[in-house]
């Protein structure tokens, strides 16, 4: 009885490890998260995304997830980053850096897994 006990405390710990923490796809990877926290509030974020692909990337589609210092997720949500004639897509070997304002009360951790991946040949990856 011990032993199912001691396994499945394991389990969730290996859970809840896994559920935060920040995933790349398709050769894409979240290389660093950046954070405001004030007066309890989250008021923003920035991620930066390293391609290390050998095509372009002109969007970027991820699932952002906040969770409180006790491990609980407070909310999630969905974000994404689309090449335009003023905003460069990211070359392969680059990274590129973008900010985002939630206003999260109570989180102190944020959680980005991406979703898709386009690319500039018009392919994608999800």
């Amino acid at each position: 009885m011990k032993k199912l006990f001691f396994i499945a405390i394991l389990i969730l710990i290996g859970n809840s490890i896994n559920a935060q923490t920040n995933k790349g796809l398709c050769s894409v990877e979240v290389s660093d998260i950046s954070k405001a926290i004030s007066f309890n509030y989250l008021l923003g974020y920035t991620v930066t995304f390293k391609n290390n692909t050998k095509k372009t990337v002109d969007g970027i589609y991820w699932k952002v997830y906040y969770y409180n210092n006790a491990n609980e997720l407070i909310e999630s949500d969905n974000s994404s980053f689309n090449s335009t004639n003023i905003i460069d897509p990211i070359s392969p070997g680059h990274t590129k850096t973008l900010a985002r304002s939630p206003r999260v009360k109570g989180a102190s951790v944020v959680i980005v897994k991406i979703t898709k991946v386009h690319f500039t040949d018009g392919t994608s990856c999800n």
